[in-house]
C-alpha cells in the first residue's frame, strides 16, 4: 500500500472510531423518585430539581441534588443523578467520583457500573472503564449497551481481540445489530485481516444498506485491499446516501484531504459546517488546508470559530498564532496566541507542543522590542 493510502485509511479509522462510542444512560427520572419515604424537605428538592432539569438548567439541579444528598447520604440513586448531569457536563472526573459513592451503597447496580464506565472512557482510563463495563455486563448479560460500551473502550486502548469479542457477544444477543458487525469490521482492519474486515462490513451493509458510515468503513477497507477504485466508489456512496449529513460530509473532506485534493478537501469540510455549524473537527480542518494554502485571513477566522468553542485548544492557539504571523503585521497578536498555547501545552503535559511554540516564540521574540 502507499503511503498516501496507508494515510487516507488512517484518517478514516480515526473518523469513524467516534461513531463506537456509547452513550449516557438517562438517569434524570431516578433522581426525582429517589425515596417516595422520604421527608417532606427532601422531596421539595427532588421535585425542585427535576423541574430544573426539565429546564435545562443542570448547574442550579446539581446544586439542589447536592443539598439532597446531605438529608439522606444512604441514597444512592441521587449520587447516580448528579453523576448523570455532571457526565452530560462534560465534568467525568466528577461524574465518576459520584458514581463510586453510588456504588459504594449498591455495588450490584448494573447502571451505576455503566455510568461509571462512561465516564472514565471518556477521561481516557481505559483499563478501569473496560472493567466497569465488564461488572455492567456480569450484572445484566443482556445489556447490550454495556457490551458496546466495553467493545469501544477495548477498540480505543487497541486490544482489538477483545473488542472483536465483545462485537460477537453483541451480535449473539442481537443478530441484526450492524453498528456491532461495522464496528467489528474496523477492528479486523486495525488488526491487518483484512479479507475478514470486508467480509463482516459487506454483512453490515446487507443489513443497513442505506447507512452512509458502513460505505465510509467499506471504503476504508476496499482501500487497504488494494482496490482504490472500489474504496472510492464507497466513500461516494456514503455522500449520496446522507447528503445532509455534516460528520459524513467531514470524513469526506478527510479522505480528499488524504489524497492531496485540496479543492474538493475545503468544499467537503464547508459543506460539513453549513450542514453542522458546530462542528469544530471541519473548522479546524478548513483551517489547516487554509494555512497550507496561504490563506491566512481564512484561516484566522476558521480558528477563531475552534477558539471560540474551546478556548482550551493548545493546537487551536498555535495554529491561530501561525495565521497571524503569516497575515504579518500581526506580530504582538501572534505571540498572545503562541503565549496561550504554551500554557495549555504546558498544563496537557505534551512536550512536543511546548517545543514547537517554544520555537516559534523565539523567531517572534526579536520583533516584540
Amino acid at each position: 500500500m502507499s503511503n498516501r493510502t496507508q494515510l487516507l485509511v488512517s484518517r478514516v479509522l480515526v473518523a469513524v472510531i467516534a461513531m463506537t462510542t456509547p452513550q449516557i444512560a438517562q438517569a434524570t427520572e431516578i433522581v426525582a423518585q429517589a425515596n417516595p419515604q422520604a421527608n417532606k424537605q427532601l422531596n421539595d428538592l427532588l421535585e425542585q430539581g427535576r423541574k430544573l432539569v426539565d429546564a435545562g438548567d443542570l448547574e442550579n439541579a446539581i446544586t439542589i441534588y447536592t443539598q439532597a444528598v446531605s438529608l439522606d447520604p444512604r441514597n444512592a440513586k441521587i449520587y447516580s443523578g448528579i453523576a448523570y448531569l455532571e457526565a452530560l457536563r462534560g465534568n467525568f472526573q466528577v461524574a465518576a467520583q459520584y458514581y463510586q459513592n453510588a456504588l459504594i451503597l449498591e455495588p450490584n447496580n448494573a447502571d451505576f457500573q455503566y455510568g461509571l464506565g462512561f465516564s472514565l472512557a471518556n477521561l481516557q482510563q481505559y483499563d478501569a472503564a473496560a472493567d466497569a463495563y465488564r461488572r455492567a455486563t456480569m450484572l445484566k448479560r443482556d445489556n447490550i449497551q454495556a457490551h458496546q460500551g466495553l467493545a469501544a473502550t477495548l477498540f480505543r486502548k487497541g486490544d482489538y481481540k477483545g473488542a472483536i469479542q465483545a462485537y460477537q457477544t453483541i451480535i449473539t444477543l442481537d443478530p441484526r445489530n450492524w453498528q456491532a458487525y461495522s464496528s467489528m469490521g474496523m477492528a479486523f482492519l486495525k488488526q491487518e485481516n483484512v479479507m475478514k474486515a470486508l467480509e463482516v462490513l459487506q454483512q453490515a451493509a446487507m443489513i443497513a444498506p442505506n447507512e452512509a458510515s458502513i460505505q465510509i468503513k467499506l471504503g476504508a477497507a476496499l482501500l487497504k485491499y488494494g482496490d482504490r477504485n472500489g474504496g472510492v466508489a464507497a466513500f461516494e456512496r456514503a455522500a449520496q446516501l446522507a447528503p445532509r449529513d455534516g460528520d459524513v460530509q467531514f470524513q469526506i473532506g478527510e479522505i480528499f484531504k488524504a489524497e492531496e485534493n485540496w479543492e474538493a478537501a475545503s468544499q467537503a469540510y464547508q459543506r460539513a459546517l453549513a450542514l453542522k455549524p458546530t462542528l469544530m473537527e471541519a473548522n479546524a480542518a478548513l483551517g489547516e488546508l487554509q494555512l497550507a494554502q496561504q490563506d491566512y485571513v481564512g484561516a484566522i477566522i476558521s480558528y477563531r470559530r475552534v477558539i471560540e468553542n474551546n478556548p482550551n485548544d493548545a493546537s487551536a492557539h498555535f495554529n491561530m498564532g501561525l495565521a497571524l504571523k503569516g497575515r504579518g503585521s500581526r506580530e504582538q497578536q501572534a505571540i498572545a496566541s503562541f503565549q496561550k498555547a504554551l500554557e495549555l501545552y504546558q498544563q496537557q503535559g505534551n512536550p512536543e507542543g511546548v517545543k514547537k511554540t517554544q520555537a516559534a516564540l523565539q523567531q517572534l521574540q526579536p520583533k516584540k522590542k
